[in-house]
């Protein structure tokens, strides 16, 4: 049951997306639906094919995974928000995060990613880009203590650079 989950959050952001394109179709007038919300930031979406966006994010990922994040320079921007999973909200120099991270990646002996899923996505209205990312984050602390937790995380690319994060969590625990 947990892995159909794990797969279909993949599939219900892509419906998502294809609503938000809808919503641009309704914008034209070739489509008449009321929808009941009013986007604040956005419902105008589009899947694109920027191998080169995601390759930045998961190469910043791919590093946290390897404990080397001295090559943050390369897809973080100098300045980076951050909203993490507990409500708490940072904005950093690129340099600080780093230090933030490191703080926290020196607790583990290992972190273990696995990607479930990512979408590259254009904001057509606000012309901005993101990258979406799903994952399965398994860390081990130096005191034997493992734990499991599922991410999605939305990030968002400003001149080619990790500008913005916003984490959201789910805890793993056994099915019962």
């Amino acid at each position: 049951m947990r892995k159909l989950l794990f797969l279909a959050i993949p599939v219900i952001a892509g419906a998502l997306v294809s609503c938000g394109k809808g919503a641009k179709t309704a914008d034209a007038g070739k489509d008449s639906v009321s929808m009941p919300y009013k986007a604040t930031y956005s419902s105008s979406f589009a899947i694109t094919d920027s191998a080169k966006l995601v390759q930045t994010v998961l190469q910043s990922y791919k590093d946290w995974e390897n404990n080397n994040l001295k090559n943050a320079s390369a897809y973080f921007a100098d300045t980076i928000a951050w909203d993490q999973t507990d409500g708490s909200k940072h904005r950093m120099t690129r340099d600080s995060m780093v230090k933030f991270f490191n703080k926290y990646r020196d607790s583990l002996t290992s972190s273990k990613i696995e990607m479930a899923a990512f979408i590259p996505l254009h904001s057509n209205d606000k012309k901005e880009d993101w990258v979406l990312t799903w994952y399965k984050q398994t860390d081990t602390y130096k005191n034997g203590k493992i734990d499991s937790t599922f991410y999605h995380d939305l990030n968002h690319i400003k001149n080619g650079k990790i500008d913005y994060i916003s984490s959201l969590r789910q805890t793993l625990k056994p099915q019962k």
